[in-house]
């Protein structure tokens, strides 16, 4: 199950105005970037490339005290889970010591519905057009979540959850398309969501009614409809996510009947981003590019001759993949004061974890929720951990490139399994017993081995809508569960930060 938080408030549009307010103010701690300047909730955003800790873009962040949060209505936050190719937004703050710690990530799909169009090469989905990326020279490369292999494999009808990259391809209001990251299919909807710039914005009609487009969506955003966070306003260019009921798609006049629309902190001064100073760090594909400006996953950025760029020279062109630092000038304006082209060379996707399911004749195994491919130039070093093949529970780094279907291991590096509180350990194993009220089951690999004792809390999350009455029926069958979570020294209990079935024949 999606353990549902139930904490109104919580969505980052709300948050991003009151650490706006402290800075403004000069009061209060915001979260930086690892530069050192404030960033607001919903500023630094970019793509999962790794695993381990969550790794963003390249740039590895310890995950260990975060909050893992994804919005379905856009009031209240699930229990999410990171997986590869996830657009995600981090916010950063600061413990007792004064070290910066990553406190929230939050799951931002750029499009959840069912398919209404289909060509060769392109999904419609709520108006917007999908397409994919097998090219890791292009940006990140589009991972097909099970049982999904390509996008031949999703229908018509098919309800998906799409992360992207929001590309600017034309002037016009539907010149934008979406470069899929991640593409999972979803068995239910409890909603839809979608998110872009607002264009096209009508003026107030009869009752407080009002219009805009995304894409080539028509939004509809009758009086009644929640505008958040309360007392914003719609203004053209604003970043904004909508949310609605399924039925409330028309799917042949591409209209959409909007229940809330988020403003997401990004934009310009009025939208709540920040006060001038305040930096946005934020990796997307170049769209839009004049020379002096370009647009970036929906933020118009400025640039000058002070912008920096990585390597030396690199021009900006349309289509290149980037991670951008900006920060809001007097003007209300994001100014780009460094862009680096980010590549497969300095982009590589990376996994670190328990090995699992290996397969010596399809060389595969498994690692956090991930296939990873063993090629015959793959680099085996298993002297840290003194073993002499490939084996499940093995203490595995690996690093590779990105594929439609998972990983392809470039080097794999074995290690003793480390102990701590930071560290995210995986376990499974047949559920021997479990306390509803205490929260706290125990489990066992084969007989014979030592009983683990796993605790869980609000923020676990439940895979494969795994629910406690799920769990409870498993006792005494031998269907196993996989655990994942923080050990104990003595390696006998785990506090799991996410608890799922272990796949069918594993």
């Amino acid at each position: 199950m999606r353990t549902a938080m139930r904490r109104a408030g919580l969505a980052a549009t709300v948050v991003g105005l009151v650490l706006a307010a402290l800075v403004a103010c000069g009061g209060g701690s915001v979260g930086t970037n690892g530069t050192g300047s404030p960033v607001l909730v919903g500023l630094s955003v970019g793509t999962v490339s790794g695993l381990g800790s969550v790794i963003v873009d390249g740039t590895r962040h310890d995950d260990s005290a975060a909050q893992i949060e994804i919005s379905r209505n856009g009031t209240e936050s699930d229990v999410g889970d990171v997986r590869l190719g996830h657009r995600v937004s981090l916010e950063f703050g600061v413990d007792a010591t004064g070290a910066q710690v990553l406190q929230r990530v939050e799951l931002l799909p750029g499009v959840v519905g069912r398919v209404n169009e289909r060509t060769a090469d392109t999904l419609g989905v709520l108006g917007q057009t999908v397409t994919v990326n097998s090219d890791p020279a292009r940006g990140p490369v589009t991972v097909f979540e099970t049982p999904l292999n390509s996008l031949a494999d999703v229908r018509l009808g098919d309800a998906v959850e799409v992360h992207a990259l929001t590309q600017r391809t034309g002037a016009g209001t539907g010149d934008v398309r979406l470069v899929a990251t991640r593409i999972a299919p979803r068995s239910t909807l409890s909603g839809v969501r979608v998110s872009g710039t607002v264009a096209a914005l009508s003026p107030v009609g009869s009752g407080g009614a009002r219009s805009f487009r995304l894409g080539a969506l028509t939004v509809q955003l009758p009086s009644e409809a929640a505008l958040l966070p309360p007392g914003i306003g719609l203004v053209e260019g604003r970043a904004v996510t909508v949310f609605a009921a399924e039925s409330a798609f028309d799917p042949a006049t591409l209209g959409l009947g909007a229940s809330k629309v988020q403003v997401m902190a990004v934009g310009d001064a009025s939208s709540g981003a920040g006060s001038a100073g305040s930096t946005l760090r934020r990796a997307g594909l170049v769209g839009g590019s004049t020379g002096v400006s370009f647009d970036l996953d929906g933020v118009a950025l400025l640039v000058n001759a002070d912008t920096q760029t990585v390597p030396a020279g690199q021009a900006v062109t349309d289509g290149s993949y980037v991670q951008v630092t900006a920060t809001l000038n007097s003007g209300g304006r994001w100014l780009a004061t460094r862009i680096e082209r980010l590549t497969s060379a300095t982009v590589s996707a990376e996994l670190r974890g328990t090995l699992d399911d290996w397969s010596a004749t399809a060389r595969t195994f498994r690692l956090r929720d991930t296939t990873v491919s063993v090629a015959a130039s793959t680099r085996i070093d298993l002297t840290g951990c003194r073993a002499t093949t490939l084996a499940d529970g093995l203490f595995v780094e690996v690093k590779g490139s990105a594929t439609a279907q998972g990983l392809t291991a470039g080097s794999i590096t074995c290690e003793q399994e480390p102990a701590g509180t930071k560290s995210r350990l995986e376990r499974h194993g047949v559920v021997l017993s479990v306390d509803a009220a205490t929260r706290k089951l125990t489990l066992r690999r084969q007989p014979g081995d030592p009983v683990l004792t796993v605790t869980w809390t609000d923020q676990t999350y439940f895979g494969d809508a795994l629910t406690v009455a799920g769990l409870v029926a498993l006792v005494g069958t031998s269907r196993e569960i996989e655990v994942e979570g923080t050990l104990s020294l003595d390696g006998l209990q785990m506090a799991a930060r996410k608890i799922k079935l272990r796949k069918s024949g594993s």
